[in-house]
Parts: structure tokens; C-alpha cells; sequence
């Protein structure tokens, strides 16, 4: 069977960790680990976020100023590099063949994402960062858009799941898969392939970066239709997708179709940020065609597979 695995954050950058070389190859074992059998039996190919990473990044190299500055969509391709050697590292130590693919994806340079920031990155803040020279009032959404010392240049912070402020940057709709033909090859050879990597690196149609970072869930549904995956498989830091999550009265969902799912989503069921995203990709990945998709964490993945755990989202 051919699968798409999309790693969340979590299973590659525990909470409260540092985000130390050390500390992200020991997730990347951990999460490899759970999935040796999934490999075994299958064309896989695997995807994760690079949030965090992208954003520690920038921060770092904003605080050398003998060293150029790169822009966002070189700060993409070089996460892809870091946390696909972190995975592949950890692939390697089972015995299996992998291969990490640099992807790009061609996005719409007029997509309004790139007037309207809504991807959180990097670092959280308990408070807005002392580095501008501007603060806004709250908007409606609780979001706050700050303006830094440099004139060309605004920068805008949200309050991201009550975790503290994060900074936002584009987040355009991917259109295509660029390389998508060379990963079904490295599959028909018996490869497990690390692609589209925090998103995939955004391009124009003639090839050309574009700053911004995409979201991780969407262009993973994207690769999965374009390779004609079988099943989508989102790795989130639940079991399960929960109506109510959080409040008492909330409810596991084991299966659900995709027209419940989207009638749920329509409630204001799933969050921001958070479930709402996978839940859309899935119900998009049906929609092109797909079979199947199952949510659920990198501890049941065995079992959400077979069937017997997460949350199995079809036709």
C-alpha cells in the first residue's frame, strides 16, 4: 500500500524541549520507531512541519549581522535538509533505505496569504517582543500586528493557542507538487521518502522563491493526491479527533465519513491551528479521490492503521 505520513511537531520536537541536535534525533528515533513495521509493508513516504525550526532559524541568524540574512524560502530549504537528516539518521538505524528529498511547490505569487500572515513560527513569547517600536491594539481575534525598526518590514505576532506569541508569515495554498514524479520513482525502488518538508519550499511557476512558509497538513494532502496514495495518515499529539475537545463533555470519534466530517468542521468543532487544518486535508485528500485518512498519535499509529485506534476519516 502506498501511504503519506505527516510527522507532527510533537513527534519530532517534544514540548519543553530545547530543540537541541540531540534532543531532535532522539524524537526522530522515537518516532521511527513506532512506524518500522508500517515500512516494512509499505511505499511510505514521509512528511513533517518545520514550525519551530524555520523560526529558531530565522531568530538566529538575525543576530549575526556579518553573515547575509537569507530569505524565508532558503530558511525552508535548509530546515528540509536539517530535519530530513534527523529522520533519515533515524531510518538507517533500522535497517531501511530512505531518501530525502529538497521539494518544491508551486504556490500563486497574487495567493492574498502574502498580505495576511496566519502561519505561526518560531519561538513563544509570554509577551510581545521588546524589539519594535510599535504595538497595535488587539484585534477581534486577540492577534496583534507589530512594526519593527525597519521601515520596509512589518511583523505580526499572534497569541497561539494560549501557548504565548508566535510570529506569523504567509501561508499560501499549494498548487503542485513540483517533484512529485521523482518521489513515486524513489517509491517503485523501494525507498522511504522524506518529502515536502515544513510545507515544501514555496515557488513560482517558473521556479522562483516566494517567502513564506506552507502549511504542512495542506501540501501533504496535495502529494498524497498527486502520488495517488492510498491512505493519508496525520500524526497529531492526540489519539483521536474529539468533538468538545477539552471540555467535559467532550467525545472521541472513531469513524466518521467525510461529510459528517465536514458538517462538524462547519460547527466550529476543531481549532484553529490545530485540528481544523488536518481535517480540511483530509477532507480535500477524499475529495481528489483518496480512499482513506486516519488521525491519531505516533503511540497508537499500529493500531490506527489496522483499524483499531485514532480516527478513520472516509468516503
Amino acid at each position: 500500500m502506498r501511504i503519506v505520513i505527516a510527522l507532527g511537531g510533537n513527534a519530532l520536537l517534544p514540548k519543553g524541549g530545547k530543540g537541541t541536535a540531540s534532543e531532535q534525533l532522539d524524537a526522530a528515533k522515537k518516532a521511527v520507531g513506532q512506524i518500522g513495521h508500517i515500512l516494512k509493508q509499505n511505499q511510505v513516504v514521509l512528511t513533517h512541519g518545520n514550525g519551530p525550526q524555520v523560526g529558531n532559524l530565522l531568530l538566529q541568524q538575525s543576530t549575526n549581522k556579518e553573515v547575509p540574512e537569507m530569505p524565508l524560502d532558503v530558511l525552508d530549504a535548509m530546515t528540509q535538509g536539517q530535519i530530513g537528516y534527523f529522520i533519515a539518521s533515524a531510518i538507517s538505524m533500522t535497517g531501511f533505505h530512505s531518501a530525502t528529498l529538497v521539494t518544491r511547490v508551486v504556490v500563486d505569487e497574487n495567493d492574498p496569504a502574502f498580505k495576511n500572515p496566519t502561519k505561526p513560527i518560531g519561538p513563544f513569547y509570554d509577551s510581545l517582543p521588546k524589539t519594535t517600536s510599535q504595538q497595535n491594539a488587539k484585534s477581534k481575534t486577540g492577534n496583534s500586528t507589530l512594526k519593527t525598526e525597519n521601515p520596509k518590514q512589518e511583523t505580526s505576532y499572534i497569541m497561539d493557542a494560549g501557548r504565548g506569541y508566535r510570529l506569523v508569515v504567509p501561508s499560501p495554498e499549494p498548487i503542485k507538487i513540483r517533484e512529485h514524479d521523482a518521489i513515486s520513482a524513489l517509491l517503485e525502488k523501494e525507498f522511504v521518502v522524506i518529502a515536502v518538508g515544513g510545507g515544501g519550499i514555496p515557488i513560482k511557476s517558473n521556479g522562483e522563491g516566494l517567502e513564506a512558509v506552507i502549511d504542512k497538513d495542506n501540501a501533504t494532502s496535495l502529494l498524497a493526491s498527486q502520488i495517488n496514495a492510498e491512505l493519508l495518515v496525520f500524526v497529531t499529539s492526540v489519539d483521536q479527533v474529539y468533538l468538545n475537545f477539552g471540555k467535559e463533555d467532550q467525545k472521541a470519534i472513531a469513524k466518521i465519513n467525510m461529510h459528517e466530517a465536514e458538517e462538524y468542521a462547519a460547527a466550529g468543532h476543531f481549532a484553529e491551528g490545530s485540528m481544523k487544518p488536518k481535517i480540511a486535508s483530509v477532507i480535500k485528500f477524499i475529495k481528489n479521490g483518496g480512499k482513506k485518512a486516519v488521525i491519531c498519535s505516533i503511540n497508537n499509529i499500529k493500531d490506527a492503521i489496522e483499524g483499531k485506534g485514532g480516527t478513520v476519516i472516509t468516503q
